[in-house]
């Protein structure tokens, strides 16, 4: 594969993976507005169980495309790295992507455990969507 193959599937996935997110970003929304509706009209306890459960799956599923976002890139850098130890001649830009994601020659993992920052908006999800619910207006 050449590096602008390696490129052009980078951009492909990284598409495919926004357009994933943007949908359980939508779906996060439609879950802290059931959440609010919820708690406004005093919902019963299989209202807030169906909100709960609603809001950690999409919870869990944006968490999984912000990992397959890295695991993209990853990818990308390690087919650089392969390309690059086969003698091949590669641009610096794909010297930076190499270096910036880390990659060697052994193929990268997914690893679904976010970043801080990742870590931080998942945490902040869950207790706008969840905790609200089960604490209340306090």
């Amino acid at each position: 594969m050449s590096e602008v193959e390696i490129y052009a599937q980078l951009s492909n996935s990284t598409i495919s993976t926004a357009l994933w997110a943007m949908v359980f970003a939508f779906l996060l929304w439609v879950a802290g507005r059931a959440a609010t509706v919820a708690l406004e009209s005093n919902a019963g306890i299989i209202m807030k169980i169906a909100v709960t459960v609603f809001g950690l799956v999409n919870l869990w599923q944006f968490n999984l495309s912000g990992s397959f976002f890295r695991f993209n890139f990853d990818s990308a850098g390690h087919s650089l790295a392969v390309l690059k130890d086969t003698g091949e001649t590669i641009s610096a830009r794909a010297e930076q992507l190499i270096s910036n994601t880390g990659a060697t020659t052994d193929v990268p993992t997914i690893s679904l455990m976010p970043d801080l920052i990742g870590g931080l908006f998942v945490l902040s999800a869950a207790y706008l969507i969840i905790g609200r619910l089960w604490v209340g207006n306090k």
